[in-house]
């Protein structure tokens, strides 16, 4: 509907305003723009992928994706992951696993990225690792920035737990991990180390 109304007030817009015509138009690319941001919003936010395939291969398809759309490297290992996880936990080392990539890619200063899934008969443990700028990890945590602590709350809503290994120059390791019950391993399967390019 905005779309629409901008493009009436340029065709009712005299020829002779170009400056209010250019100004017009750059609104109208920011509309298509933050439409194409909500739709990738929307996808995200409920991924079909984690629901169909699993959590590995969810995990995978992310890693895929946000390698193509900034040009980094990314390399994915997954092994033990039980196919029955719960929808909770699942959704929550998804997320968990979005959020750190995400965070690596736009701060850590470098191009090559590890995510590691691994299962264990009683666990499920999540690493994301980049050897870039790091920080104070005590400082960040008790900061006020939202993606660590979105983080860490995702996690306790699962009985997980949430460590950061950073410090300035060195690089960051986050880990999430989540207990898993005896019903919960019933079933498993293998995931394969590969580079996602």
């Amino acid at each position: 509907m905005v779309s629409f109304c901008l493009e009436n007030m340029t065709r009712d817009l005299p020829s002779s305003n170009l400056q209010a015509r250019r100004q017009l138009d750059e609104t109208k690319q920011q509309m298509k723009d933050l439409g194409v941001d909500i739709h990738a919003l929307s996808h995200r936010l409920h991924s079909s992928k984690l629901d169909i395939l699993g959590l590995a291969s969810a995990c995978r398809g992310f890693c895929s994706e946000l390698s193509k759309q900034h040009n980094v490297e990314i390399e994915f290992y997954s092994d033990n992951i039980p196919t029955n996880l719960s929808k909770e936990i699942s959704l929550c080392l998804f997320r968990v696993s979005q959020e750190a990539l995400q965070n690596a890619v736009k701060y850590s200063g470098v191009r090559k990225f590890q995510v590691s899934l691994k299962g264990t008969s009683d666990q499920v443990e999540l690493t994301v690792q980049d050897s870039g700028a790091g920080f104070n990890s005590e400082k960040a945590i008790n900061g006020h920035g939202l993606g660590l602590s979105s983080m860490k709350e995702r996690l306790k809503l699962v009985d997980g737990q949430f460590f950061i290994d950073s410090k300035p120059g060195l690089g960051t390791t986050i880990h999430a991990r989540v207990a898993l019950s005896p019903k919960t391993m019933a079933s498993e399967e293998n995931g394969l180390g590969e580079l996602v390019p």
